[in-house]
């Protein structure tokens, strides 16, 4: 009986040490597969923010094409950050996805990012605000300009028609405006026994007008069309044209009636026919008129 128990005591310890063992080895492994499932899901966790990371930067490469304004210092500004925001894509693909440390530096990189758009949009809101204010003074500021051009347009198209008023008022006219062939004897005759052209008229009365001497030309057209001329160079305006005269005559004009003639003297190239005959002055038509010559 003694020898027993002396034999079993050794086994009895050892058994012991080998059920402390396994049961440290249990616990260790418990402990194991704790950290393991605790580090697989802080794994997951962190790829998770990664994502989530990554997506509000993209989101805020998008908001940033959205803010590109007509200040083109401002957006260059904007495509800096843009460029910013492309590199920190680019790092987040390749850092470790169980560094904590290393997600919260990125989380605290996008947070500046998105804490300097939220300034930009605040500044370009409020260029937003002061261009459509100017836009607003600009466009009230051309209406003014609109009103006012057509206000001068307005009086010039009315002192133009003023000056054309007083023009005309002022121009000469002329009655009683015949065109005659007459002998030596001054005697209306044939243009066969032709010695002269007359032609009489008499300036009506214009209060307007300008006084004083004037020169009244005379231009005969004959019924072949050509304009008979005195052969002299000297010429007179007509609308911007200098036109050749038959004959013309200095007359002093009061404002009154002027009877008057002016003479051309014939050498012999004239024939029977239809005569067109036209009196000038001043730059202004002041008759005209057809006149059958036998």
């Amino acid at each position: 009986m003694d020898e027993y128990i002396s034999e079993n005591g050794p086994v009895k310890r050892l058994k012991v040490a080998v059920g402390v063992l396994a049961a440290a080895l249990v616990v260790v492994l418990v402990f194991f597969l704790i950290a393991h499932r605790e580090n697989r899901a802080n794994m997951q966790a962190i790829s998770a923010e990664k994502e989530v990371l990554q997506q509000e930067l993209l989101e805020l490469s998008n908001h940033y094409d959205e803010l590109k304004s007509g200040n083109d210092s401002l957006n260059a500004k904007l495509s800096l950050e843009q460029e910013k925001i492309a590199g920190l894509i680019g790092q987040m693909k390749r850092f470790r996805s169980d560094s904590y440390a290393e997600i919260n530096r990125y989380k605290k990189e996008v947070n500046t990012l998105k804490s300097i758009m939220r300034g930009y949009v605040v500044q370009i809101d409020s260029l937003d605000q002061a261009n459509r204010k100017l836009l607003a003074e600009n466009n009230e500021v051309k209406k003014q300009m609109n009103w006012v051009r057509e206000r001068n347009k307005s009086l010039e198209e009315k002192t133009t028609r003023m000056e054309e008023t007083l023009e005309k008022a002022a121009t000469l006219s002329v009655e009683g405006f015949a065109l005659r062939a007459i002998n030596r004897r001054g005697k209306e005759t044939t243009v066969r026994k032709c010695a002269q052209l007359k032609a009489d008229f008499t300036i009506s009365r214009n209060a307007t007008a300008k006084r004083g001497a004037r020169f009244v030309y005379l231009r005969v057209t004959r019924p072949d069309g050509r304009t008979i001329e005195d052969g002299q160079q000297i010429r007179f305006k007509f609308q911007n044209v200098e036109l050749g005269y038959t004959a013309r005559r200095e007359v002093v004009y009061e404002g009154e009636r002027l009877e008057a003639s002016i003479y051309w003297p014939h050498d012999g190239s004239l024939g029977p026919g239809k005569y067109v005959a036209d009196l000038f002055s001043e730059g202004q038509q002041i008759g005209t008129g057809e006149f059958i010559l036998k």
